[in-house]
């Protein structure tokens, strides 16, 4: 049985193995990702990007991959500690805190890539976002893009129009998903990521609604052998930091993070832009048949969205958005 004074010792030695919330000088900026080390993953190329600047101003920083400092709920958890410096997330973990964040995601909001980048930039919907973010103990760096617009994939059929979707039971990413699912006439069970192979190999889901990159990345594209260039919404990634830790950095180490993420962020939306123009020939060269929605077809899937918008935001923040959308049209 430990004594008293062993205990003592054993104590100090574990907590010297962990850093501390808000230290400023912790040895490594770790950056939490759950995809693979690979050029055609987003929050890959945004933290390589993001590590590289700041390794090269003098700081410490290491990308951790696949998802070796948990899935995002365990990320964000230990980002509010200063366990973790910055993580890439779904937009969910945002919407935990403010449901707003679920108007960037709303199908048919925006247009365009460039019309959802311009809100962002010219509006100050986001930043009132992070202020609540802030007081969870977490900062939001930027919305990152992660390829072209929100399609449907499926192993079943093609999707011609609204009423295919009938019959098919998709993989939502959460209850905001079920909504716009449900508005479509197809129906869908909340799944998560690691999850949707196994689930489509025992039948419970056909498909998900994502963009083209996701069943790239995931190697997907083996089964899901449809789908259709919906122009569903504009897909991002939320790169949150540490409050506590970033509030603790000197002033010149501050600055010297600040200028890393700029840095990340604005080759990310060169790297977007590059990777949407090509991933719908890369789907048709790995045997995906891919369908492209007539204007009337379209036009079915705009409706159909427009209802499922007040499930996603109340009131206030739909007319927020509306006006943001209209203004940067």
């Amino acid at each position: 049985m430990l004594n008293k004074k062993m205990l003592m010792l054993a104590g100090a030695m574990l907590a010297g193995l962990f850093v501390q919330p808000g230290r400023a000088d912790a040895d490594e900026i770790k950056i939490a990702i759950g995809c693979p080390a690979i050029p055609v993953c987003s929050d890959w190329v945004w933290a390589d990007d993001f590590a590289k600047q700041l390794n090269d101003a003098g700081l410490e920083a290491k990308v951790y991959v696949g998802g070796a400092l948990g899935k995002d709920p365990e990320v964000v958890d230990q980002l509010s500690q200063g366990l973790i410096q910055v993580g890439l997330t779904n937009f969910v973990m945002i919407a935990q805190v403010d449901k707003r964040i679920l108007g960037f995601i709303a199908p048919y909001m925006f247009d365009s890539l460039e019309h959802m980048f311009r809100a962002l930039d010219e509006t100050d919907i986001l930043k009132s976002i992070d202020a609540n973010m802030q007081k969870q103990g977490v900062r939001i760096v930027a919305l990152a893009g992660l390829g072209g617009p929100v399609g449907i994939f499926n192993t079943k059929h093609p999707i011609e129009k609204l009423a295919d979707m009938k019959g098919l039971r998709l993989r939502a990413i959460d209850s905001s998903q079920t909504s716009v699912l449900d508005e479509w006439g197809a129906s869908s069970v909340v799944i998560d990521m690691p999850e949707f192979t196994s689930s489509v190999q025992r039948g419970l889901v056909d498909g998900y609604v994502n963009p083209p990159i996701v069943a790239l990345i995931f190697k997907q594209t083996d089964f899901l052998k449809y789908y259709t260039d919906a122009g569903a919404g504009m897909p991002f990634r939320s790169v949150l930091m540490s409050n506590d830790w970033y509030n603790g950095l000197s002033a010149d180490d501050k600055a010297k993070v600040d200028a890393a993420a700029d840095f990340a962020n604005k080759h990310n939306r060169e790297w977007t832009y590059a990777a949407a123009k090509k991933e719908i020939d890369q789907l048709k060269k790995v045997g995906v048949t891919v369908t492209e929605l007539t204007p009337e077809a379209r036009a079915e899937f705009v409706v159909a969205s427009k209802k499922a918008w007040p499930k996603l935001l109340d009131p206030d923040a739909l007319a927020m958005f509306e006006k943001a959308a209209d203004q940067t049209r």
